[in-house]
């Protein structure tokens, strides 16, 4: 409520940086999602909270205790984050991600834009595998 009160008296934006979801779908108008110090997925708090399209968002988003569905589980996200100080060369979830493909750990994936002002750092995003998921 404090940050929606400075928001309206002086107009300024805020930057916040937070794990807790539920801060973030109160106070964000845009979200940036991060994953190894490198964002993975950017857009409006609805873009990310019902269309998310990196699987990182989406593990972060069934994570999440959900207090209104009974005997709902915690879905972890598996694996361990990458060693920062040697990070790997591609995609940084590569080792969590059970979409992850050859090329994932190879070569960092480039900027795809879903929709106006949504935007996903993703191989999933590449013509050529959504093609390939399409026939598997």
């Amino acid at each position: 409520e404090l940050f929606k009160d400075i928001q309206r008296k002086t107009g300024v934006s805020i930057i916040l940086i937070t794990h807790d979801l539920g801060v973030v779908a109160q106070t964000a108008d845009r979200i940036a999602v991060m994953y190894a110090g490198k964002i993975a997925e950017t857009g409006a708090r609805r873009d990310i909270f019902y269309r998310p399209q990196h699987p990182y968002t989406k593990g972060l988003l069934h994570s999440v205790p959900r207090l209104d569905l009974e005997g709902a589980d915690l879905v972890p996200i598996d694996g361990t984050p990458p060693d920062l100080f040697s990070p790997p060369e591609g995609c940084p979830f590569t080792a969590r991600c059970s979409y992850a493909m050859e090329v994932c750990s190879r070569v960092y994936p480039a900027v795809a834009e879903v929709s106006a002002g949504h935007r996903v750092c993703c191989w999933l995003q590449d013509e050529r595998a959504k093609r390939a998921l399409l026939t598997t």
